[in-house]
């Protein structure tokens, strides 16, 4: 091999390297979204979550009967989650197949992403009315207790001091 051609062959894996990454990033902040910080009292990784509503968390505010009639609500949804989890699952796996193929079909490529934000904003969405609504069935002083803690993200709420999970302590101020 010639000494011009390595370096052609050099530039075109230093492009194909680029591209590769651009698209992942592209794709990962379209479709998985921002990630959110542990530490910052968002959802952990796994934890149940609509939409900024982070289920496990609402458990904490409810007696016994009201768990109970929580659980029963998502039995009642667990059909549609099922449905759409599938749906979901096989679409990243397209996804997933179009990224490893040889040339990526970038229309295809497209269409699948778009499917993938309808499919997850469906199920979001849907969600996040069915455990309003319930929210919604709640006593005044449960209901308020939810309702001041529902929508936080960061570490600090909307007027106060910085969240605890569980009565944990905080962290170390190195982090």
């Amino acid at each position: 091999m010639s000494k011009s051609t390595k370096w052609i062959v050099a530039a075109l894996a230093l492009s194909l390297a680029v591209n590769v990454f651009s698209i992942g990033f592209a794709i990962g902040k379209r479709v998985v979204g921002p990630r959110v910080n542990q530490m910052e009292g968002g959802p952990r990784p796994g934890d149940i979550s609509s939409g900024g509503l982070n289920v496990r968390a609402l458990g904490q505010y409810l007696s016994e009967e009201e768990k109970r009639a929580a659980g029963r609500l998502l039995a009642d949804n667990r059909d549609f989650l099922r449905q759409n989890g599938r749906k979901l699952r096989q679409n990243e796996k397209q996804i997933r197949e179009l990224l490893m193929a040889e040339e990526v079909d970038m229309e295809t490529l497209s269409a699948r992403i778009a499917e993938h934000e309808v499919l997850m904003r469906d199920t979001h969405l849907t969600m996040r009315r069915v455990i309003l609504e319930f929210v919604a069935t709640l006593d005044a002083d449960t209901r308020r207790a939810v309702a001041a803690d529902l929508f936080r993200r960061s570490h600090r709420g909307p007027d106060g001091p910085p969240r605890r999970r569980h009565n944990r302590p905080p962290p170390p101020d190195a982090f």
